[in-house]
C-alpha cells in the first residue's frame, strides 16, 4: 500500500525556512528594483547630461560665428531655440532627480496624507534609515513599518498610489488580518522602503 506524501504546513515552518523565504523576496524585490528602477533612472540622468552638454557646446560655436549683422537675426533665433531646448533638458533631469529627492518628514507628510485621502487609518508609523551608495551616488533608504486599519477598498487604493508618488518606493511586504471588533474593517502590517538623495 503506497503512501500519501507529506504536505507542506506553511503554519509550522520552522525559522531557518522562514528566513530563507524572507531573504530570497528582500534579495528578489532589491534585484527588480536595482535593475528595473534604479539603473534606469540612472542612464536617463547621464544621457540628459550629455545631450545638454552638447547643445551648451554647440550654442556656444553658433555665438562664436555671429560675425556678419545679415546672419545674426537668424542666429539669434536658432541660439534662443537652443537654449530652450537646454531648459526643457534641465527641466527633464530635474524631475527625474526630484523622484529620488525628499525629506524624510516630507515623505511622512505625504504618506499620512494620501492615507487620509484614502480613508486608511494609520495607527502607527515605525522608521528606520541608513545610508546606501550606489553608483556613485550617496542615497538615505527609509524603512517605514505601518499599522493601519481600513477596508479593502481602502487599502487597495492607498497601496496603488505609491507608483504616483514623488518618491521611489518598494513594498517589503504587506499581511492583513481580519479583527471582528472592527469589521468591516482590518487590521494591517505594511512594510515599505523609500530610497531619497
Amino acid at each position: 500500500m503506497a503512501t500519501k506524501p507529506a504536505k507542506s504546513d506553511l503554519k509550522n515552518l520552522s525559522i531557518r525556512e522562514i528566513a530563507i523565504i524572507v531573504g530570497t523576496l528582500i534579495t528578489a524585490i532589491g534585484y527588480g528594483y536595482y535593475e528595473f528602477e534604479y539603473s534606469v533612472q540612472i542612464k536617463k540622468i547621464e544621457k540628459l547630461k550629455k545631450q545638454s552638454k552638447e547643445i551648451q557646446i554647440t550654442t556656444g560655436a553658433f555665438q562664436q560665428a555671429l560675425i556678419t549683422p545679415a546672419r545674426t537675426q537668424k542666429t539669434k533665433t536658432e541660439i534662443k531655440n537652443l537654449k530652450d531646448e537646454i531648459i526643457e533638458l534641465q527641466l527633464s533631469i530635474e524631475k527625474i532627480k526630484a523622484r529620488l529627492t525628499g525629506q524624510d518628514l516630507e515623505i511622512l507628510n505625504e504618506l499620512q496624507n494620501e492615507a487620509d485621502f484614502y480613508g486608511v487609518f494609520l495607527k502607527s508609523i515605525k522608521t528606520n534609515e541608513r545610508s546606501v551608495s550606489h553608483a556613485g551616488l550617496n542615497l538615505k533608504e527609509v524603512s517605514l513599518v505601518m499599522e493601519v486599519e481600513s477596508d479593502y477598498d481602502s487599502l487597495k487604493k492607498f497601496v496603488t498610489s505609491f507608483k504616483n508618488f514623488p518618491a521611489v518606493i518598494t513594498i517589503q511586504s504587506l499581511e492583513t488580518l481580519r479583527n471582528e471588533k472592527i469589521l468591516p474593517k482590518l487590521e494591517s502590517r505594511l512594510h515599505i522602503k523609500v530610497v531619497v538623495l
